[in-house]
């Protein structure tokens, strides 16, 4: 479905059931409502609770269907120095700046006394159970796993933590990227200034076609929630039936 199609379907549900007093919306409007209602699917999707059958983002194939397009996979030899680290094992690297939600990851290690080049599994940790864990022998990092404590940026590089007692030649990561906005005409004809997301041009919807009638439903719900309050549960309760 391209934008302009996006465009006129959010027209056509929002006419149908707005009153009067509401406001027609300007395509700058309509696109900061799709924009926002494709995050919010994306995060229900990835949450188990936040969908009618309780699936995470891999419970089904509809699931998986949904969101491939934003499965992205990606591998970090640049490791940087810091000396913010938590631990001796600390270990830095960079990651893309769209990294959303991480699905899986894995280090390739190398030391003296473990095979050179084998590559394990890394599990993320809360500061928390870094705490509670850290001096058990039997929980440590070891040449089976590593651990992964969140870290914000240094200057502009978005970078992971990662606990192992041994080097970490390389980061594999595969995860679900920060979804681009959907923009349904370039915004500079609008106003001049007026951005989504750091966007301004006309942006199709990355997402696969299979989820792109759940955005205009959700953006719709959006809309009447801004322009019509008093008229919303039943809408909302028409439209829980996300897959």
């Amino acid at each position: 479905m391209r934008v302009e199609d996006f465009k006129n379907e959010f027209n056509i549900g929002y006419n149908a059931i707005a009153t009067a007093s509401a406001p027609a919306l300007d395509d700058y409007e309509i696109s900061v409502y799709l924009t926002k209602a494709q995050l919010e699917l994306v995060k229900d999707y990835s949450n188990p609770e936040g969908n009618k059958y309780k699936e995470g983002f891999e419970g089904s194939e509809k699931r998986r269907t949904d969101l491939k397009e934003l499965t992205k996979h990606y591998q970090s030899i640049t490791k940087l120095t810091s000396n913010d680290g938590i631990s001796t094992q600390s270990q830095f690297f960079k990651i893309p700046s769209d990294v959303f939600l991480i699905r899986y990851e894995s280090i390739t290690i190398t030391s003296t006394d473990c095979n050179d080049g084998i590559r394990i599994s890394v599990y993320p940790k809360t500061h928390d159970e870094y705490n509670v864990q850290k001096d058990n022998p039997f929980k440590r990092p070891d040449n089976k796993m590593a651990w992964r404590l969140s870290f914000s940026k240094f200057e502009t590089d978005n970078v992971v933590e990662l606990l192992s007692p041994y080097t970490i030649t390389r980061y594999h990561l595969r995860y679900t990227k920060y979804p681009l906005p959907i923009i349904i005409s370039d915004l500079e004809d609008i106003e001049e200034g007026l951005m989504i997301d750091g966007y301004n041009e006309k942006t199709e919807c990355e997402l696969d076609q299979s989820i792109h009638r759940e955005i205009i439903d959700r953006a719709i719900e959006l809309a009447l929630r801004d322009y019509k309050p008093q008229g919303l549960e039943s809408k909302i309760q028409l439209d829980s039936r996300n897959e």
